[in-house]
């Protein structure tokens, strides 16, 4: 009885023991809130695009909104800090801001960082938000695709060369027949969502797809925070 007493308490006072700031303007919030009223506001939404994956396959790409602050600025905690709540943050978003929640798919696929930048962040933005997303959306997360390729930062490069940057660049983490055929077993007529913070050119989402195909998926479709426009 006592420590449900102070646990409801602590819950009530939470926010002046620990105070919630927004994650753009850090005005004072609601303690599980992320931005603040006006902020949210402005995230704006944006239509879903299409990525040309063969000359008969395309992939759909779900996205919240615009490559802008406010979710602009929960992007690059990847690259400023191991903020791993922002990852989560963003799935939340995610979740509330697009259709995807009415959508069933069998797995979600993060998109992989090369074992370089890992080391450098310390996690994968792509596997947390796919993580969160996960237990949003009731789905398991197959974490079985590995960088292959240290690759330089897509925004130095024109469009072709985004495209050639990225080529194949993805493999299993496990090379033997094994569990080549153990995933395609998991694979073959399954629908697939990956799930990335960010796309620009589509170049890393298209060069997964592909790759993926050769297990012979039902669908491939993508989600997105962010979408450059």
């Amino acid at each position: 009885m006592i420590f449900d007493c102070l646990s409801k308490i602590l819950k009530k006072y939470s926010n002046l023991i620990y105070p919630s700031f927004c994650k753009s303007c850090e005005i004072l919030i609601e303690q599980d809130s992320i931005f603040c009223t006006d902020c949210f506001s402005r995230i704006k939404p944006i239509v879903s695009s299409y990525l040309q994956i063969t000359p008969t396959k395309t992939i759909k790409v779900f996205a919240v909104s615009d490559y802008k602050d406010p979710l602009k600025s929960l992007i690059l905690e990847k690259s400023y800090s191991a903020n791993i709540l922002a990852s989560k943050q963003l799935a939340q978003i995610i979740y509330k801001k697009t259709q995807i929640k009415n959508f069933r798919f069998d797995y979600l696929i993060p998109v992989p960082i090369h074992w370089i930048r890992f080391s450098k962040r310390g996690y994968n933005q792509a596997f947390e938000i796919s993580k969160e997303l996960g237990r949003d959306l009731d789905i398991l997360v197959l974490d079985v695709i590995k960088r292959v390729k240290y690759t330089k930062f897509q925004s130095n490069f024109s469009f072709e060369q985004r495209q050639e940057n990225v080529r194949d660049i993805f493999d299993l983490n496990n090379k033997s027949e094994k569990f080549y055929l153990t995933i395609k077993e998991k694979i073959i007529g399954k629908d697939l969502l990956l799930v990335d913070d960010l796309c620009t050119t589509g170049a890393t989402l298209k060069n997964l797809a592909r790759f993926l195909l050769k297990f012979n998926p039902k669908s491939i479709t993508a989600i997105v925070a962010c979408r450059v426009v």
